[in-house]
């Protein structure tokens, strides 16, 4: 069981203080249902919880510990390069924390623009810096792959950040947002799928050439430094979300589960924490195809058995796939075709 927690109140200490309470209502209100599985991982992210005081995160950690069985084999936050100090280091490890998850993603000064960030091209390196040198965290990197700028670069920039592990995203373009406007009146124009396909394949083999491990579609490891909080969700293990727009999967002894998420902006979040505005029941037969393509979206791929025959067949006769010993393994082929598998999946199962 995973809770996490995200943050989204951006402003003064008195609201700091709001959400704190809210957090710890909702917690309160919610963990009943979660009471039965071991405490794995708390992840503080899914907004920007490097803003967040130091003895809020403490307060939540604590709680948290004391209301589940089994110590976290791992506390994360989420943390802008700029946010990464001396000073906050000191906190955020008295408060239990012990990996970072620093979002660096671009070591380009110009992509940096285009992205809206507000660090700089030596940001990033610096903070991983800061962050090794202060000693008693795990590292984790994130790069944006695919910024539209005049140029390509070269994946060989992201294998010189010597983080034990890495999170490389393709940038995704939602209608929606500003990026989607900019493409629509024609100020930003996105790489082609081809292009795209190049940069993952170049990024790839760079990595493997620097002793990573390419374990999951987008993160990449050195030997024994995974991240434990993903595997959580690959596997389709119970998690709570706590806070504005976080989402949570509860699970029945059925074998079915239930969705949850929370109200996406902060004052209906304030006004009723506990209360998720969207929930949706997953059937047995539902969270079994789910958890078998989200496994085809990691290097340890799904046990054969759980595969109907004729998706083993297509798989492994396209190079999808590859089997290794009773399981099925996607191959980078597969990785690049990952949402083709997992509609043929959904579709057979």
């Amino acid at each position: 069981m995973c809770p996490y927690c995200d943050f989204a109140v951006e402003v003064g200490a008195p609201e700091h203080d709001a959400y704190l309470r809210a957090i710890l209502s909702e917690l309160d209100a919610r963990a009943h249902r979660f009471e039965s599985h071991e405490l794995v991982s708390i992840y503080f992210g899914g907004g920007t919880p490097s803003l967040w005081r130091a003895d809020c995160l403490a307060e939540v950690v604590a709680a948290v510990t004391a209301r589940f069985t089994g110590a976290p084999k791992e506390i994360t936050i989420e943390a802008n390069p700029t946010d990464i100090t001396d000073e906050h280091l000191a906190a955020w490890r008295a408060a239990g924390i012990d990996r970072i998850s620093i979002g660096v993603q671009s070591l380009a000064a110009d992509e940096l623009v285009v992205l809206g960030r507000d660090h700089r091209f030596g940001d990033g390196p610096a903070a991983l810096a800061r962050v090794l040198a202060h000693g008693g965290f795990a590292a984790s990197c994130d790069f944006i792959l695919g910024t539209p700028t005049g140029r390509a670069y070269d994946a060989d920039w992201i294998a010189r950040i010597d983080s034990d592990h890495l999170s490389v995203y393709e940038l995704t373009i939602e209608e929606r947002t500003a990026f989607g406007q900019r493409v629509k009146t024609g100020r930003l124009v996105p790489r082609d799928d081809d292009a795209l396909a190049e940069l993952y394949i170049a990024t790839h083999h760079a990595l493997l050439a620097r002793g990573y491990e390419h374990y999951e579609i987008s993160s990449y490891a050195k030997p024994g430094k995974r991240a434990i909080h993903n595997a959580l969700y690959w596997r389709g293990s119970p998690f709570l979300g706590l806070g504005v727009g976080a989402a949570s999967l509860a699970l029945d002894a059925a074998g079915g589960g239930e969705r949850a998420t929370n109200p996406r902006r902060a004052a209906a979040y304030l006004a009723a924490p506990g209360t998720p505005v969207e929930v949706v029941p997953s059937t047995p037969a539902d969270l079994r195809t789910e958890r078998a393509w989200l496994g085809m979206r990691t290097s340890d791929g799904v046990a054969e058995e759980l595969l109907p025959v004729n998706v083993v067949t297509w798989l492994l006769a396209e190079g999808l796939a590859e089997r290794r010993e009773a399981r099925i393994c996607p191959t980078l082929r597969g990785y690049l075709m990952a949402n083709r598998i997992a509609a043929r999946i959904a579709e057979a199962m």
